[in-house]
Protein backbone atom coordinates (compact mmCIF):
# COMPACT_ATOMS: atom_id res chain seq x y z
CA UNK A 1 0.00 0.00 0.00
CA UNK A 2 1.82 3.10 -1.19
CA UNK A 3 0.93 6.71 -1.73
CA UNK A 4 1.47 6.18 -5.46
CA UNK A 5 -1.65 4.02 -5.53
CA UNK A 6 -3.80 7.16 -5.42
CA UNK A 7 -4.98 8.56 -8.76
CA UNK A 8 -3.37 11.96 -9.08
CA UNK A 9 -3.89 14.97 -11.31
CA UNK A 10 -1.27 17.49 -12.34
CA UNK A 11 -3.50 20.49 -11.65
CA UNK A 12 -6.52 21.28 -9.50
CA UNK A 13 -9.81 20.78 -11.32
CA UNK A 14 -12.81 22.96 -10.46
CA UNK A 15 -16.22 23.36 -12.10
CA UNK A 16 -17.95 26.63 -12.98
CA UNK A 17 -19.07 28.52 -9.88
CA UNK A 18 -22.69 28.60 -11.04
CA UNK A 19 -22.87 24.88 -11.71
CA UNK A 20 -25.54 23.08 -9.70
CA UNK A 21 -25.82 19.50 -10.97
CA UNK A 22 -23.12 16.97 -10.10
CA UNK A 23 -22.76 13.23 -10.44
CA UNK A 24 -20.73 11.63 -7.69
CA UNK A 25 -19.38 8.34 -6.39
CA UNK A 26 -18.32 7.62 -2.82
CA UNK A 27 -16.55 4.62 -1.33
CA UNK A 28 -16.73 5.04 2.43
CA UNK A 29 -14.00 2.71 3.62
CA UNK A 30 -13.04 1.77 7.14
CA UNK A 31 -9.64 3.45 6.78
CA UNK A 32 -10.08 5.81 3.82
CA UNK A 33 -12.85 7.82 2.20
CA UNK A 34 -12.51 7.81 -1.58
CA UNK A 35 -14.79 10.05 -3.61
CA UNK A 36 -15.34 11.45 -7.06
CA UNK A 37 -17.41 14.57 -7.67
CA UNK A 38 -17.90 15.40 -11.35
CA UNK A 39 -15.75 18.42 -12.25
CA UNK A 40 -13.22 17.91 -9.43
CA UNK A 41 -10.18 15.75 -8.79
CA UNK A 42 -10.47 12.55 -6.78
CA UNK A 43 -10.78 13.07 -3.03
CA UNK A 44 -9.01 10.76 -0.59
CA UNK A 45 -9.08 11.38 3.15
CA UNK A 46 -8.58 9.12 6.16
CA UNK A 47 -11.95 8.21 7.66
CA UNK A 48 -11.44 10.11 10.92
CA UNK A 49 -14.48 11.80 12.45
CA UNK A 50 -14.94 14.04 15.48
CA UNK A 51 -17.42 16.52 16.86
CA UNK A 52 -15.92 20.00 16.97
CA UNK A 53 -14.47 21.62 20.03
CA UNK A 54 -15.80 25.10 20.81
CA UNK A 55 -12.72 26.95 19.51
CA UNK A 56 -12.25 24.96 16.28
CA UNK A 57 -11.98 27.15 13.19
CA UNK A 58 -14.88 26.73 10.77
CA UNK A 59 -12.50 27.32 7.84
CA UNK A 60 -10.69 24.00 8.24
CA UNK A 61 -10.91 21.41 5.43
CA UNK A 62 -13.56 18.85 6.35
CA UNK A 63 -15.47 21.21 8.69
CA UNK A 64 -19.27 21.00 8.55
CA UNK A 65 -22.00 22.93 10.37
CA UNK A 66 -25.54 21.65 9.88
CA UNK A 67 -28.11 24.48 9.74
CA UNK A 68 -31.39 22.87 8.66
CA UNK A 69 -32.88 20.24 6.37
CA UNK A 70 -34.28 16.75 6.55
CA UNK A 71 -31.84 15.78 9.32
CA UNK A 72 -32.27 18.90 11.47
CA UNK A 73 -34.05 16.97 14.22
CA UNK A 74 -30.80 15.25 15.18
CA UNK A 75 -28.13 17.41 13.49
CA UNK A 76 -29.30 21.05 13.74
CA UNK A 77 -26.40 23.31 14.87
CA UNK A 78 -24.04 20.33 15.09
CA UNK A 79 -20.46 20.80 13.89
CA UNK A 80 -17.98 18.10 12.97
CA UNK A 81 -14.70 17.43 11.19
CA UNK A 82 -13.86 14.65 8.72
CA UNK A 83 -10.35 13.66 7.66
CA UNK A 84 -6.89 14.63 8.85
CA UNK A 85 -8.03 17.77 10.67
CA UNK A 86 -10.30 15.66 12.89
CA UNK A 87 -7.16 14.04 14.32
CA UNK A 88 -5.37 17.34 14.81
CA UNK A 89 -8.33 18.97 16.57
CA UNK A 90 -7.77 16.91 19.72
CA UNK A 91 -11.43 16.07 20.42
CA UNK A 92 -12.03 13.31 22.97
CA UNK A 93 -14.66 11.64 20.75
CA UNK A 94 -12.29 11.11 17.81
CA UNK A 95 -13.09 7.90 15.95
CA UNK A 96 -12.23 6.16 12.71
CA UNK A 97 -14.89 4.32 10.78
CA UNK A 98 -13.16 1.00 11.39
CA UNK A 99 -14.10 1.39 15.06
CA UNK A 100 -17.85 1.52 14.33
CA UNK A 101 -19.00 -0.70 11.48
CA UNK A 102 -22.56 0.68 11.69
CA UNK A 103 -21.14 4.12 10.89
CA UNK A 104 -21.01 3.18 7.19
CA UNK A 105 -24.73 3.98 7.20
CA UNK A 106 -25.53 5.81 10.47
CA UNK A 107 -22.77 8.38 9.85
CA UNK A 108 -22.98 8.28 6.06
CA UNK A 109 -24.31 11.84 5.73
CA UNK A 110 -21.75 13.28 8.13
CA UNK A 111 -18.94 11.66 6.18
CA UNK A 112 -20.36 12.63 2.78
CA UNK A 113 -20.78 16.29 3.73
CA UNK A 114 -17.34 16.25 5.36
CA UNK A 115 -15.90 14.94 2.11
CA UNK A 116 -17.55 17.79 0.18
CA UNK A 117 -15.92 20.18 2.64
CA UNK A 118 -12.54 19.08 1.24
CA UNK A 119 -13.36 20.28 -2.28
CA UNK A 120 -11.22 23.24 -3.40
CA UNK A 121 -14.36 25.15 -4.46
CA UNK A 122 -17.78 24.93 -2.81
CA UNK A 123 -20.72 26.21 -4.85
CA UNK A 124 -23.70 27.80 -3.14
CA UNK A 125 -26.11 25.18 -4.52
CA UNK A 126 -25.07 21.63 -5.27
CA UNK A 127 -27.49 18.93 -6.41
CA UNK A 128 -25.71 15.59 -6.24
CA UNK A 129 -26.74 12.31 -7.81
CA UNK A 130 -24.79 9.82 -5.70
CA UNK A 131 -23.68 6.28 -6.45
CA UNK A 132 -22.46 4.65 -3.24
CA UNK A 133 -20.63 1.39 -2.74
CA UNK A 134 -20.34 -0.73 0.39
CA UNK A 135 -19.58 -4.33 1.31
CA UNK A 136 -22.98 -5.10 2.88
CA UNK A 137 -25.76 -3.51 0.84
CA UNK A 138 -28.59 -5.29 2.66
CA UNK A 139 -27.41 -3.91 5.98
CA UNK A 140 -26.66 -0.33 4.95
CA UNK A 141 -28.75 0.72 1.95
CA UNK A 142 -32.01 1.63 3.69
CA UNK A 143 -30.27 3.91 6.21
CA UNK A 144 -28.12 5.53 3.53
CA UNK A 145 -31.18 6.35 1.43
CA UNK A 146 -32.82 8.19 4.36
CA UNK A 147 -30.40 11.04 3.65
CA UNK A 148 -32.02 11.87 0.30
CA UNK A 149 -33.29 15.44 0.28
CA UNK A 150 -32.17 18.98 1.08
CA UNK A 151 -29.48 19.91 3.61
CA UNK A 152 -28.63 23.54 4.35
CA UNK A 153 -25.11 23.58 5.75
CA UNK A 154 -21.86 25.47 6.02
CA UNK A 155 -18.87 23.69 4.50
CA UNK A 156 -15.57 25.24 5.62
CA UNK A 157 -17.67 28.21 6.75
CA UNK A 158 -19.24 28.64 3.30
CA UNK A 159 -23.08 28.59 3.28
CA UNK A 160 -24.54 26.18 0.75
CA UNK A 161 -27.60 24.10 -0.02
CA UNK A 162 -26.88 20.44 -0.71
CA UNK A 163 -29.53 18.29 -2.37
CA UNK A 164 -28.81 14.55 -2.35
CA UNK A 165 -30.34 11.92 -4.58
CA UNK A 166 -29.09 8.35 -4.09
CA UNK A 167 -28.92 6.77 -7.55
CA UNK A 168 -27.77 3.36 -6.32
CA UNK A 169 -25.95 1.51 -3.54
CA UNK A 170 -23.81 -1.25 -5.04
CA UNK A 171 -21.69 -4.07 -3.62
CA UNK A 172 -18.00 -3.24 -3.62
CA UNK A 173 -17.04 -6.29 -5.69
CA UNK A 174 -19.16 -5.25 -8.66
CA UNK A 175 -17.44 -1.88 -8.76
CA UNK A 176 -13.98 -3.47 -8.68
CA UNK A 177 -14.98 -5.88 -11.45
CA UNK A 178 -15.85 -2.94 -13.69
CA UNK A 179 -12.50 -1.35 -12.91
CA UNK A 180 -10.48 -4.46 -13.80
CA UNK A 181 -12.61 -5.44 -16.84
CA UNK A 182 -12.55 -9.14 -15.97
CA UNK A 183 -15.12 -11.56 -17.38
CA UNK A 184 -15.99 -15.23 -16.94
CA UNK A 185 -15.68 -16.76 -13.47
CA UNK A 186 -14.10 -14.28 -11.07
CA UNK A 187 -13.77 -14.23 -7.29
CA UNK A 188 -12.89 -10.93 -5.64
CA UNK A 189 -11.36 -10.79 -2.17
CA UNK A 190 -11.45 -7.30 -0.66
CA UNK A 191 -9.09 -6.91 2.32
CA UNK A 192 -10.27 -3.66 3.84
CA UNK A 193 -9.51 -1.87 7.06
CA UNK A 194 -12.12 -3.53 9.26
CA UNK A 195 -13.59 -6.27 7.07
CA UNK A 196 -12.53 -8.84 4.50
CA UNK A 197 -15.14 -9.84 1.93
CA UNK A 198 -15.25 -12.53 -0.76
CA UNK A 199 -17.60 -12.12 -3.72
CA UNK A 200 -18.06 -14.42 -6.72
CA UNK A 201 -19.16 -13.39 -10.22
CA UNK A 202 -19.80 -14.88 -13.63
CA UNK A 203 -19.70 -12.47 -16.57
CA UNK A 204 -20.20 -9.56 -14.15
CA UNK A 205 -23.28 -11.18 -12.57
CA UNK A 206 -23.27 -11.86 -8.84
CA UNK A 207 -23.16 -15.54 -7.87
CA UNK A 208 -24.58 -16.07 -4.38
CA UNK A 209 -24.16 -13.73 -1.44
CA UNK A 210 -20.84 -12.05 -0.55
CA UNK A 211 -19.08 -13.47 2.50
CA UNK A 212 -17.99 -10.78 4.95
CA UNK A 213 -15.54 -11.45 7.80
CA UNK A 214 -15.22 -8.92 10.60
CA UNK A 215 -11.48 -8.37 10.40
CA UNK A 216 -9.11 -6.51 8.13
CA UNK A 217 -5.84 -4.59 8.19
CA UNK A 218 -6.86 -2.96 11.48
CA UNK A 219 -6.41 -6.33 13.21
CA UNK A 220 -2.76 -6.28 12.14
CA UNK A 221 -2.27 -2.65 13.13
CA UNK A 222 -3.81 -3.27 16.57
CA UNK A 223 -1.43 -6.15 17.20
CA UNK A 224 1.60 -4.17 16.03
CA UNK A 225 0.61 -1.34 18.38
CA UNK A 226 0.35 -3.80 21.29
CA UNK A 227 3.69 -5.50 20.57
CA UNK A 228 6.05 -5.18 23.53
CA UNK A 229 9.17 -5.14 21.35
CA UNK A 230 7.86 -2.11 19.49
CA UNK A 231 7.10 -0.35 22.77
CA UNK A 232 10.67 -1.02 23.91
CA UNK A 233 12.07 0.19 20.60
CA UNK A 234 10.31 3.54 20.50
CA UNK A 235 10.17 4.00 24.30
CA UNK A 236 6.58 5.28 24.26
CA UNK A 237 3.09 3.93 23.55
CA UNK A 238 2.89 3.18 19.79
CA UNK A 239 0.53 5.26 17.68
CA UNK A 240 -1.74 3.45 15.23
CA UNK A 241 -1.78 6.58 13.06
CA UNK A 242 2.02 6.46 12.78
CA UNK A 243 2.02 2.69 12.16
CA UNK A 244 -0.51 3.07 9.35
CA UNK A 245 1.58 5.84 7.81
CA UNK A 246 4.67 3.64 8.04
CA UNK A 247 2.94 0.79 6.22
CA UNK A 248 1.86 3.17 3.47
CA UNK A 249 5.45 4.30 2.98
CA UNK A 250 6.43 0.63 2.85
CA UNK A 251 9.62 -1.36 3.31
CA UNK A 252 12.86 0.32 2.33
CA UNK A 253 16.46 -0.90 2.40
CA UNK A 254 17.57 -4.14 0.76
CA UNK A 255 16.50 -7.79 0.78
CA UNK A 256 19.36 -8.58 3.14
CA UNK A 257 18.62 -5.61 5.38
CA UNK A 258 14.96 -4.54 5.04
CA UNK A 259 13.92 -1.36 6.80
CA UNK A 260 10.46 -0.35 7.99
CA UNK A 261 10.85 2.90 9.86
CA UNK A 262 8.47 4.01 12.58
CA UNK A 263 7.02 7.23 11.17
CA UNK A 264 9.69 9.76 10.25
CA UNK A 265 12.20 8.30 12.72
CA UNK A 266 15.08 5.93 11.92
CA UNK A 267 13.70 3.26 14.28
CA UNK A 268 13.35 0.05 12.27
CA UNK A 269 10.42 -2.17 13.33
CA UNK A 270 10.57 -4.56 10.37
CA UNK A 271 11.02 -7.63 12.61
CA UNK A 272 7.94 -6.66 14.64
CA UNK A 273 5.90 -6.22 11.48
CA UNK A 274 7.07 -9.54 10.04
CA UNK A 275 6.13 -11.36 13.26
CA UNK A 276 2.67 -9.80 13.50
CA UNK A 277 1.98 -10.27 9.77
CA UNK A 278 2.69 -14.00 10.14
CA UNK A 279 0.17 -14.09 13.01
CA UNK A 280 -2.37 -12.18 10.88
CA UNK A 281 -2.02 -14.65 8.04
CA UNK A 282 -2.13 -17.69 10.32
CA UNK A 283 -4.96 -16.61 12.62
CA UNK A 284 -7.15 -14.65 10.23
CA UNK A 285 -6.40 -15.06 6.54
CA UNK A 286 -5.55 -18.76 6.33
CA UNK A 287 -9.11 -20.06 5.88
CA UNK A 288 -9.93 -17.38 3.31
CA UNK A 289 -6.77 -18.11 1.31
CA UNK A 290 -7.52 -21.85 1.33
CA UNK A 291 -11.01 -21.15 -0.02
CA UNK A 292 -9.61 -18.86 -2.71
CA UNK A 293 -7.17 -21.57 -3.74
CA UNK A 294 -10.10 -23.99 -4.16
CA UNK A 295 -11.94 -21.44 -6.31
CA UNK A 296 -8.80 -21.00 -8.43
CA UNK A 297 -8.53 -24.76 -8.96
CA UNK A 298 -12.16 -24.70 -10.14
CA UNK A 299 -11.24 -22.18 -12.83
CA UNK A 300 -11.92 -18.80 -11.18
CA UNK A 301 -9.67 -15.81 -11.65
CA UNK A 302 -8.85 -14.54 -8.15
CA UNK A 303 -8.55 -10.77 -7.75
CA UNK A 304 -7.42 -9.31 -4.42
CA UNK A 305 -8.25 -5.66 -3.81
CA UNK A 306 -8.58 -3.22 -0.92
CA UNK A 307 -5.93 -1.30 1.00
CA UNK A 308 -4.94 -4.48 2.83
CA UNK A 309 -4.01 -6.14 -0.47
CA UNK A 310 -1.00 -3.82 -0.68
CA UNK A 311 0.37 -4.53 2.79
CA UNK A 312 4.15 -5.02 2.62
CA UNK A 313 5.09 -8.71 2.09
CA UNK A 314 1.45 -9.84 1.96
CA UNK A 315 0.86 -8.84 -1.65
CA UNK A 316 3.96 -10.76 -2.79
CA UNK A 317 2.85 -13.85 -0.86
CA UNK A 318 -0.59 -13.78 -2.50
CA UNK A 319 0.90 -13.24 -5.96
CA UNK A 320 2.97 -16.41 -5.51
CA UNK A 321 -0.30 -18.32 -5.19
CA UNK A 322 -1.34 -17.11 -8.62
CA UNK A 323 -3.78 -14.48 -7.38
CA UNK A 324 -4.13 -11.18 -9.22
CA UNK A 325 -3.24 -8.19 -7.03
CA UNK A 326 -4.70 -4.90 -8.15
CA UNK A 327 -2.07 -2.20 -8.64
CA UNK A 328 -4.60 0.30 -7.33
CA UNK A 329 -6.50 -1.83 -4.84
CA UNK A 330 -7.66 0.90 -2.49
CA UNK A 331 -9.30 2.79 -5.37
CA UNK A 332 -10.72 -0.07 -7.45
CA UNK A 333 -14.26 0.21 -6.11
CA UNK A 334 -14.33 3.93 -6.80
CA UNK A 335 -12.65 3.87 -10.22
CA UNK A 336 -14.92 1.08 -11.42
CA UNK A 337 -17.98 3.26 -10.91
CA UNK A 338 -16.58 6.55 -12.15
CA UNK A 339 -16.77 5.27 -15.71
CA UNK A 340 -20.47 4.62 -15.15
CA UNK A 341 -21.29 8.18 -14.07
CA UNK A 342 -18.66 10.37 -15.77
Amino acid sequence: MTVTDVPVCTQVKMPAKNRKLFKSVIDLGNHWIKAYIDGYDFVREPSWFSRCLFNTSEKLPGHVRYISGIREEDLKDNCWLVGNQAVRAGSSDLMRLVEDYSGKSTLWLEYFLGTLAHLPQINSQMELEVTATCNDVKRHEETIRRNEGVHIVELRGIPCTITIKIKSVLPEGIAALKSQQLDGAVTICDIGGGNTSTTRFYNSELVGEPTVKDFGAEYLIDHIAANSDLKSLIKQPPSKVVINHSLEVGIQGTKKKPVLNYGDSDLNFYSVYQFELTDFITCRLREIVKQLEQYKLAGDKILVIGGGSKLPLLSAALEKKGFLISANGAFDNLVGLVGEVA
